[in-house]
C-alpha cells in the first residue's frame, strides 16, 4: 500500500486499513476451516488502532470522513463476523478434516529480489505465515508486519550478497504440526 504522506494521522489511517484487510483475509480463513482458533490479536490491533485514532485531536474533515468510513466498514464486517461465529457454535460443526489436511500439506513459496519494492510479496508472504502459526496453535508474539517486513529485507540482502543470487525464494510450510519457515536463493527458471 503507497503512503499518502508522512503525517502520523494518514499513517495511522493507513496501518488501520492495513490491518483491517489482514484481519478480513484472517477470519475468511477461519470460516473456511483454515484455522481453528479466530483472529483474536489481529482484532485487538485493529480495535486499539481504532481507538487511537479516534483520541487525536487535530484530524481534518478528509481525515475524519476516511477514519469514520474505515470505522463503519469495520463494524459492518464485525456484525457479519458475529453471526458467522454464532451460526458455527449453533451447529457445532468443526472445521472439516480435509480442509484442515490441505492447510498442513501446502507450503507456500514467495520469490522476492527486493521486498522494500515488493509490499505486495511481503504482505502474502506475512498473511500465509501467521495463518499457519495460528493453524498450529503457535504463538505469534511480537512478530508485527513492519518486525517481519524488516527481517524479510535484511534476510534477503544478505542471501543475495553471500550467495550471490538475483533473488530469494522464502518458503511457509507445516511439517508434523509445526510451521516451517525458510529462505533459500532462488534457482533461475529454465
Amino acid at each position: 500500500m503507497e503512503q499518502k504522506s508522512d503525517n502520523p494521522i494518514d499513517l495511522d489511517l493507513d496501518k488501520l486499513e492495513l490491518e483491517m484487510r489482514r484481519l478480513k483475509i484472517e477470519y475468511d480463513i477461519y470460516f473456511n476451516g483454515g484455522t481453528v482458533k479466530p483472529p483474536l490479536d489481529t482484532k485487538g490491533r485493529v480495535e486499539s488502532t481504532i481507538k487511537r485514532v479516534f483520541d487525536m485531536r487535530g484530524l481534518s474533515f478528509v481525515q475524519r470522513f476516511r477514519y469514520n468510513s474505515l470505522v463503519a466498514r469495520y463494524n459492518a464486517l464485525r456484525e457479519l463476523w458475529r453471526r458467522q461465529t454464532g451460526d458455527r457454535e449453533e451447529s457445532g460443526k468443526p472445521p472439516t478434516a480435509e480442509a484442515q489436511a490441505a492447510a498442513r500439506s501446502h507450503s507456500v513459496v514467495v520469490r522476492c529480489s527486493d521486498p522494500r519494492r515488493e509490499p505486495e510479496k511481503v504482505s502474502d508472504l506475512y498473511d500465509h505465515l501467521i495463518a499457519a502459526k495460528r493453524e498450529c496453535g503457535e504463538k505469534i508474539g511480537n512478530l508485527t508486519y513492519e518486525v517481519f517486513s524488516r527481517f524479510l529485507s535484511s534476510r534477503t540482502d544478505q542471501i543475495k550478497s553471500d550467495l550471490d543470487a538475483e533473488a530469494v525464494d522464502f518458503v511457509v510450510g507445516v511439517d508434523n504440526g509445526h510451521v516451517k519457515f525458510a529462505a533459500r536463493p532462488s534457482i533461475a527458471d529454465d
